[in-house]
């Protein structure tokens, strides 16, 4: 894996513009993603918001811009691919789930629980 530059562009600016995207991106994804789960019932959209639109979502701004500027373009896109499912990892492990049942049941049983901590600490 390689960061080509294209020509004319250094190695600053090339890594500026990926923080930026980087930044922008999430930002998106931070707007975007509490209005999908009200669409779909599972939170309010106004509850997730408070959350966006306070230090952790600063904080998770500036986390994705500073990684996105330091690991470089390639590295970024495959973590974005990771966090919105379209990475390869998925479809391997999804495999590997379907042959180990029990622990796809405790990883989900792990995942809900962490969720749900998460949440009723934070707006307590």
């Amino acid at each position: 894996m390689t960061d080509e530059l294209p020509p004319g562009v250094g190695w600053l600016q090339y890594r500026l513009a990926v923080a930026f995207c980087s930044a922008v991106a999430m930002f998106v994804m931070l707007l975007v993603v509490p209005f999908i789960l009200a669409l779909a019932s599972f939170v309010e959209a106004l509850v997730v918001y408070k959350l966006v639109f306070s230090k952790w979502g600063a904080s998770i701004l500036i986390g994705t811009a500073a990684l996105g500027f330091i690991i470089g373009g390639e590295r970024t896109a495959s973590f974005f691919a990771v966090i919105w499912g379209t990475h390869p990892l998925w479809s391997e492990l999804e495999g590997w789930l379907r042959e180990h049942d029990k622990i796809a049941v405790w990883l989900g049983f792990v995942l809900v629980a962490l969720v749900v901590w998460f949440f009723w600490f934070s707006f307590r």
